[in-house]
Formats: C-alpha cells, sequence, structure tokens
C-alpha cells in the first residue's frame, strides 16, 4: 500500500512538473516566434526584465512588475474552452554571474569596459570585493516576475533567468536568480480557503456582535431585568452605554485631579502613530530611498521623529505613576491593597484586547486583501502569530520568541514592570523612606546597566536608523526590550505617583515655578534635540566616543522623565498655566480612553495600505503628513470596535467581578482622572 502511494505521488509530481516544463517552452515560443502570442506578450510585460534606474538611490530593490495584469494572463484555451494555464505572480532575488571563460577575453577593450561596469555595480551595491568572474553575487532585491499557474520554484526560476537574460547579457553576466518560494500567488490556488482559526474568529465577532446588538435594543428599550446581575452585564455590552460613557466629559476639572494625563496620553499616541508613518515610509518601494534616509536625517526639525521613541517612556512614566498612585489613594480611604486582585485585574485589562487582536492577525487578517506586498505585509506575522501567540500572553516575547504584534514589546515590558511593582508599593505604604530609597537604588542601577553595556558593546546613543543592521538588533536586543534597561522612567513615575498621593502643598515662589518650568523645558528639548548629534553630517562614525553615547544613552530616559514629571506635579498643583488648559482640554478624555486600542491596532491599518501597494512612491514631508492624516481616519473604526466591544465591556465586567459595598477601583480612576462618573 506504501509502494503504491509513493508511486502515485511520484507520477502526480513528475506530471505536474511536466506540464510546467511544457507551458514554460511554449511560453519562450510564444515570445521568439514570429507571431507571438498575446498571453506571452503580458507576461513577459508584467515581469521585471532589468536593474532599472535609480541605482544610486536603491530604487531597485523593490521593482514589483504589473501584479494585476500577470493574475488577469490566461494561457492557451484548451478543448474545453479554458485556458491551460493562468498567470501566476512570483518574486525573486536577481542573481549575477560571471560568463565563463571570459577571463580569457580580457584583452579585448569591450571585454575590459564590461568587468569594469561589473566592479562598479558590485560598489554600488557594497558587495564585497571582486573576487572571480565566475562567482555569482545575489543581488538583495524583490523584483516580480509572471510565470504559468502549473509551475512551482523550479519553473519559475527558468522564467525569471529567460527574462532577466536580456539584461544581464548587455553588462557581461549571465542571470542567476533565486525565487522566494513563499511569494508566489495565482487565482484560486487555496490560499482564500479559510481554516479553522479564520472560522473560529469569524464565529467569535459574529457572536459578539450579536450580543452587542442584543444588549443595546435590551438596554434602549428600558426593559428592567429581574436579575441584577444580568442588567449588569446588558448595561456592559450595551452600544448606548459605552458610547455615552465614552463621550462623557468632565464638567470641571478640580485642582489634584490628574485630568493633564490625558492629553500627554493622547499627544504620545499621535506621536508615536506620525513616527510610525515616517518609518514604514522609508520600508517598501521607494525611489528616493537614500535621499529620504539620510536627506530627512540631516534635518534637525526631524529631531522629534528620529527621537519619537521618548513617547514610549512617556507612557512607562504613566503607567508606573498610575500603579502606585492608585492604591496609595485607596490606602488614605482605608482600604487595603489586595494584591490578587491587582494582578487579575492588570493581566484581563490588557490581555483581552491583545488576544483578540492576535486572533485576528493569526487567521483572517491574511484574507482581507491581496498585492505585491500582501504577503510580506501579513504572511510573516500570521505565520508568528499562529507559532508564538502564547509567549506574547504571557509576556516574555521580548526576551524569547518574536512579536507577532510588533509593538507589543512595550506590553511586555510594562507587564513584567506591573509584576514587580508590589515590591515597590507595600514599602511605601508601611516604610517610605524604605521605598522610596528603593526606587532610588533601581533607577541609579538602571542607568548605570545602560551606561555600562552602552560604554563596552559601543552601542549608538540610541535608535539610530542610519546604523547598519547588525547594530540595530543589537542595540534592540541589549537595550531597547530589556526590561531592566527600561525601568528608569517606570520608576521615576512610581516615585511621582507617592509624591501626589500625599496631597503636599509646597509653597513655591514665582521665581522657583518659572525655573522649575525652564529645567523641564531644557530637559525635554534637550533630550529630544541633542539626539540628533550623530545624525549631522559632520558626526561620522570615526567620531564616535563610546563614553559620550553612554552618557547620553543612559541618561536621556532619566532627563526626559524628570522634566514630564515637573509638568505633571505642576498641572495637579495648580502652577501649570496655560500647558494645563491644553493638556487638560476636556475632549483628550474620551480621545485618552482610545489610546490603548489604538496601541493594538494602528501598525495592522498601516500594512494593509503597505501590502496594496503596486509601484513605488516619492516620499517627502508632505507625502507623510498626507498618510499620517489618512491612517487616523482609517484607524478610528478599528480602534473603536476593539474598544466598544472588547474593551469596554470587559472593563465592566470586571467591575462586576471585584464589585464592593464602597465604589470600584476603576470609578475612583476614574474620578482621579477627571472622568465624569
Amino acid at each position: 500500500m506504501e509502494v503504491v502511494f509513493v508511486l502515485g505521488f511520484a507520477l502526480l509530481f513528475s506530471s505536474a512538473r511536466s506540464d510546467c516544463d511544457s507551458d514554460v517552452e511554449e511560453y519562450f515560443q510564444g515570445l521568439t516566434s514570429n507571431s507571438p502570442k498575446l498571453w506571452a506578450l503580458e507576461m513577459f510585460d508584467s515581469s521585471i526584465k532589468s536593474l532599472g534606474d535609480g541605482y544610486m538611490e536603491l530604487s531597485f530593490i523593490y521593482q514589483l512588475g504589473n501584479f494585476d495584469e500577470c493574475l488577469a494572463v490566461e494561457g492557451p484555451i484548451t478543448a474545453d474552452g479554458k485556458p491551460r494555464f493562468t498567470g501566476q505572480y512570483c518574486q525573486f532575488a536577481m542573481g549575477l554571474q560571471g560568463i565563463p571563460q571570459m577571463e580569457h577575453l580580457m584583452q579585448n577593450n569591450s571585454v575590459k569596459e564590461t568587468l569594469q561596469i561589473q566592479r562598479n555595480l558590485r560598489r554600488i551595491l557594497h558587495h564585497p570585493d571582486f573576487q572571480s568572474l565566475n562567482e555569482p553575487f545575489m543581488l538583495p532585491t524583490l523584483w516580480g516576475v509572471c510565470v504559468p499557474s502549473s509551475c512551482g520554484i523550479e519553473g519559475a526560476k527558468r522564467v525569471a533567468d529567460f527574462n532577466m537574460q536580456f539584461y544581464a547579457n548587455s553588462i557581461g553576466f549571465m542571470a542567476n536568480t533565486s525565487v522566494y518560494p513563499e511569494n508566489c500567488y495565482y487565482e484560486n490556488d487555496g490560499s482564500e480557503v479559510l481554516d479553522a482559526g479564520s472560522w473560529s474568529f469569524i464565529a467569535f465577532a459574529i457572536i459578539l456582535v450579536a450580543i452587542i446588538f442584543v444588549a443595546t435594543i435590551i438596554d434602549v428599550s428600558k426593559r428592567e431585568l429581574n436579575n441584577s446581575g444580568m442588567q449588569s452585564c446588558v448595561k456592559a455590552f450595551s452600544l448606548k452605554q459605552n458610547l455615552t460613557d465614552l463621550l462623557a466629559l468632565p464638567k470641571v476639572h478640580a485642582t489634584g485631579q490628574l485630568s493633564c494625563l490625558h492629553g500627554m496620553r493622547t499627544l504620545s499616541m499621535l506621536w508615536i502613530i506620525l513616527c510610525h508613518t515616517y518609518s514604514n515610509a522609508g520600508a517598501f518601494p521607494l525611489v528616493n530611498y537614500v535621499s529620504y534616509t539620510q536627506k530627512f536625517s540631516q534635518q534637525w526639525f526631524m529631531a522629534p521623529i528620529l527621537n519619537g521613541y521618548m513617547a514610549v517612556d512617556t507612557f512607562f512614566l504613566l503607567s508606573g505613576l498610575l500603579t502606585v498612585y492608585v492604591p496609595m489613594m485607596d490606602l488614605t480611604k482605608g482600604r487595603k491593597f489586595n494584591i490578587f486582585k491587582y494582578y487579575i485585574y492588570r493581566y484581563l485589562r490588557i490581555t483581552v484586547p491583545l488576544a483578540v487582536v492576535i486572533w485576528f492577525l493569526a487567521t483572517v487578517s491574511f484574507h482581507l486583501g491581496k498585492g505585491p506586498l500582501w504577503i510580506a505585509s501579513f504572511e510573516y506575522p500570521r505565520q508568528i502569530c499562529q507559532d508564538y501567540w502564547w509567549a506574547s500572553l504571557i509576556y516574555i516575547a521580548n526576551y524569547f520568541y518574536e512579536n507577532c504584534l510588533g509593538q507589543a514589546w512595550y506590553l511586555c515590558v510594562d507587564m513584567q514592570l506591573a509584576l514587580l511593582a508590589p515590591l515597590i508599593i507595600y514599602p511605601l505604604m508601611k516604610w517610605p523612606k524604605f521605598g522610596l530609597t528603593a526606587i532610588f537604588l533601581l533607577t541609579l542601577g538602571s542607568v548605570g546597566a545602560v551606561f555600562g553595556v552602552t560604554y563596552v558593546e559601543k552601542l549608538p546613543w540610541t535608535m539610530q536608523i542610519d546604523s547598519d543592521i547588525p547594530t540595530i538588533e543589537r542595540y534592540w536586543d541589549i537595550i531597547y526590550v530589556n526590561t531592566p534597561m527600561r525601568a528608569a522612567p517606570y520608576l521615576c513615575g512610581m516615585a511621582l505617583g507617592y509624591v501626589l498621593s500625599k496631597k503636599m502643598q509646597i509653597p513655591v515662589p514665582r521665581w522657583g515655578v518659572a525655573l522649575g518650568w525652564f529645567l523641564s523645558m531644557a530637559l525635554i528639548l534637550g533630550v529630544i534635540f541633542l539626539s540628533w548629534i550623530p545624525y549631522n553630517e559632520s558626526y561620522d562614525s570615526e567620531l564616535y566616543e563610546p563614553l559620550a553615547a553612554a552618557f547620553f544613552g543612559s541618561f536621556h530616559r532619566l532627563a526626559w522623565s524628570l522634566g514630564l514629571s515637573w509638568i505633571i506635579w505642576a498641572c495637579v498643583n495648580g502652577l501649570g498655566g496655560i500647558i494645563n488648559s491644553i493638556l487638560s482640554w476636556q475632549y483628550f478624555l474620551p480621545l485618552s480612553k482610545l489610546t490603548f486600542s489604538a496601541y493594538l491596532t494602528h501598525l495592522a491599518v498601516m500594512g494593509v495600505q503597505m501590502g496594496l501597494r503596486r509601484v513605488p512612491s516619492y516620499v517627502s514631508h508632505f507625502e507623510n503628513f498626507y498618510l499620517f492624516s489618512g491612517f487616523l481616519l482609517l484607524i478610528m473604526p478599528y480602534t473603536l470596535f476593539i474598544y466598544l466591544a472588547v474593551e469596554a465591556p470587559l472593563m465592566s465586567l470586571m467591575r462586576l467581578a471585584f464589585k464592593k459595598k464602597t465604589e470600584s477601583a476603576t470609578k475612583r480612576i476614574d474620578k482621579i482622572l477627571g472622568k465624569k462618573s
């Protein structure tokens, strides 16, 4: 039986290969015959056939061909009136190899010129020094080729080699391409079929929407249920109730409320989206790739984008602040700190919305579009989500596994810090001096660790986009996603939370207020614009000083946190002036509630735009702000869905589960932040 199965599989594979061979030969003949075939010309026309222009701009790296023209190709019509094959879009890396025995022709001047072109081309591509005429080398390209749908990788390589040979011959090379096996697609190739995971997510979404619909109908009709718990559940899922809570605005902002955090949180989220707009614009086909990264980084006003990582440190600061402030305020009202409820609430509050987004990315996201870059945008994240979803949900992916949701590294670091926070909260409650001393020593340790590692490893000042890839990867692993290295802002926030909870009335003279604001602005602006120094064209690798990098790399996050801490303290204590009026603007309140959902969804929306892109684009500041404004509108529906369907009902259910005779912790947070109850 096994022998029959093996023979049958071998015959099937041989038949498929034979079909491909005959189809490829017919393609060659359809192009080269005196009466060329239209379908063959369309396949050839939709494929990349040369290196193209823009060598110095590296715009040739992405040459996508014509994706839609390729998929529309129909091969020779068979007796039953159907095409024998259709167009299959594949992508390949261009490989070039010297023509054998060319070394014997070195006396020929034209051959010498050809060899010089080869050497120059390798220099442009930063390829290692020329070694041998027969040594093949691959260009770091993603190029499109249209092949018969009957073909696999070998057949696709034959077509790509054939198409590129015309160009390769013109510069004295032989084409030697390499097809990416996962980047081939044709209509009805089976990839459109939904798997069990996709159907399960669709079923979950339908059930969730149905529950919300029924709950909203009951709530709108003002129908009272006999069971109070069931009535609370209806309120939790009611779209009317959740929209009312979302859009509710505070009547007044009394001194002592943390209403300034709404604006700080909202503006930081907008900053993150803007920075991701700029970074993603340079990740896919451009006609000005080199000048985009080099020219933009030389402009001093780009410093807030180049060092936009500080927006994340703002969230660390706010997280540490509330982690201490809320239980300290509970303590003043006679409520004990319950560590189990703290952990459960924290874990569920973050994990459930995160799990829904990961579930979506691991299943149906891939089926929502198609394009030459759709596989690169969604198939790779889908595989990571399917393999390592659990690592993200137990918050260890920043150390051991890849994050399918790229921005979820922050959630891992924040959750790890939150898990350790009670080691500081308890001493602050019982022995404040010991707690504050511990915060000071831990902050000093975090700063010292970054200083030492940056100096020894000769790391850059911060995450510099113009660094080479190995350096960026080392900085990412050693510093950027390493929890102890990112702890300083969180610890600073914990200290600030303790100070604010004491409601201490500290008389500050006018000159003291002015000095505080001056130092705060100096720290914030200094951190932002000093980061531009290593990008300046007058600063090259020979000027790199490990000591300078270590000083900036270790102290800039702490300096940023101290600058923001003054702003928060001043605003809470009535010394904020116009800054407090801006940050406490009442319309920041509903936007602030949406920041977590926006953080989870915004990169996926950007991925759709990149995955659907057909042609290279030219990027300037105008184009980036154009994309930024569009992303803000496109992100909103997905953000609202996650908030209204998942996040808001979840918080209501947790309030119900943790119900006390006194008001709930979440309502107390709302009051602390100045939200309308």
